[in-house]
């Protein structure tokens, strides 16, 4: 239900930590609310240098129940964009697609 899509990349540890708890923070919402909270839903990660120094990973719920743009930022939320924007330099975007969402993380490798 979960599939990955991208070339080999080696990252620094402190890039490693920050994207566990990011990809933690998305999979467990998942789980609750989105693709993964039913039975054919899924998650498909993909990642892409855009250059020598910048990926842009792509996380895309599908099968789950319908979505809509949340009313508030939660707790996880601002996890996540503090992690990208202090720790790696990046940028987090959000698309609430019907269908499921897609988050696309930029950041620096």
């Amino acid at each position: 239900r979960i599939r990955l899509y991208g070339p080999h990349t080696p990252i620094k540890p402190k890039v490693a930590q920050a994207l566990a708890i990011i990809l933690h923070e998305l999979t467990t919402n998942a789980a609750k609310y989105g693709g993964l909270s039913a039975r054919h839903g899924q998650v498909e990660l993909n990642w892409v240098a855009v250059s020598e120094h910048l990926l842009l990973l792509t996380w895309t719920e599908t099968g789950g129940p319908a979505v809509a743009a949340p009313s508030r930022r939660g707790f996880g939320t601002q996890v996540m964009e503090t992690l990208i924007k202090i720790d790696l330099a990046g940028e987090l975007r959000f698309d609430w697609r019907a269908e499921g969402v897609v988050c696309e993380i930029e950041f620096q490798m």
